[in-house]
């Protein structure tokens, strides 16, 4: 009877965290933005842990859960985690603190950015001060997530590697190698049970033992980080190839970008004068300018468009935060009213 009781104590402990501080979130999408949001918040990062969501997709694709505080209230990749959002309705679970260092401060806000124009519906968010039990779903869908193949330092193993709990999964593998030599030494010389006139031969014989059986630990571990590697290439060929096999380049373009997007590069690349020009780019979209710096070339990228250099914006669907700062400039090519480009005013 005291067993039974000390072991539901336990348990009780252990889900205790997961029981402390719960706040569900609201997410809407905004007109014409491609991404969900929640409204402004005001919360101590440091009372919350853990993000689920519950997502519902048509199709497999990937995301981002980004936020804003009160030291950076900007939406950005500095303040992001990336992962897989699979076919169907799922829950998916976050341990910020330990996937990025950056998960600090009053959080002002929540989004959760599709990529590739995925469509999904979120159907559940809820800020949780998460267990045992969150953490370790965190971790499972961390190393089994979109952010591998990464190599931390200078490392002499240069098979890239998924990430666990914010840390290159190489580091625990190190860590386990090591402990398992001390251990199996350690038992392998006593094992042969020495005298002191046979220790020198008996560490010996437990080196080579030790040396053995951790180089086939090592051989294991190597093997296991080269399926983990060959299975998130598999995943980026199999999303690929259904996205753009037999598509021309322009079809790709499209696909890539989003079709609404790549029209508006195609009218910002007719309209923007033939000479070298400096532009700007603002949108609601996440980091748009990664296609725009490549597809506008000879033109040159600035992401400091109040710069007096920058003569060009282009503005695609813009936040009414990002329409405020457009003081600066007016009118150049309207492509559609929410897709157009604008010229420093010139001053006379």
């Amino acid at each position: 009877m005291f067993k039974h009781c000390l072991l539901v104590l336990m348990l009780a402990c252990l889900a205790l965290p997961s029981l402390a501080a719960e706040e569900s979130i609201p997410f809407f999408q905004p007109p014409n933005t491609p991404y969900l949001n929640s409204p402004q918040l005001t919360l101590d990062s440091s009372d919350f842990n853990t993000i689920s969501l519950k997502i519902k997709a048509n199709q497999a694709g990937s995301a981002r859960l980004m936020w804003a505080n009160n030291y950076d209230p900007q939406f950005n990749q500095a303040k992001s985690v990336w992962f897989y959002v699979k076919k169907g309705s799922h829950s998916y679970y976050f341990n910020l603190p330990s996937q990025n260092p950056n998960w600090f401060g009053w959080l002002k806000g929540l989004l959760v950015y599709p990529e590739n124009n995925l469509p999904i519906e979120l159907q559940k968010a809820k800020l949780t001060s998460g267990g045992w039990l969150t953490n370790l779903l965190s971790g499972w869908q961390e190393y089994w997530g979109p952010k591998g193949r990464l190599v931390i330092g200078s490392t002499i193993n240069l098979i890239p590697s998924s990430s666990l709990w914010g840390r290159s999964i190489n580091l625990y593998l190190y860590w386990a190698t090591a402990l398992f030599f001390g251990v199996a030494f350690i038992l392998n010389f006593f094992k042969q049970r020495p005298n002191k006139k046979k220790a020198q031969t008996a560490v010996a014989q437990a080196f080579k033992q030790t040396a053995r059986q951790t180089l086939i630990l090592a051989i294991i571990f190597w093997l296991g980080l080269t399926l983990n590697s060959d299975y998130n290439f598999w995943q980026i060929f199999k999303d690929h190839l259904g996205r753009y096999a037999g598509k021309t380049l322009a079809q790709k373009r499209a696909v890539a970008y989003g079709q609404e997007y790549y029209d508006f590069l195609l009218f910002a690349q007719q309209k923007l004068p033939q000479k070298p020009v400096e532009f700007g780019l603002i949108s609601s979209n996440y980091a748009p300018e990664l296609q725009a710096r490549i597809f506008l070339v000879p033109h040159i990228y600035t992401a400091d468009f109040q710069n007096q250099s920058c003569q060009y914006l282009l503005v695609f669907k813009p936040s009414q935060e990002q329409l405020a700062t457009l003081k600066n400039y007016a009118s150049y090519a309207i492509l559609n009213p929410s897709a157009f480009i604008m010229k420093r005013h010139t001053i006379k």
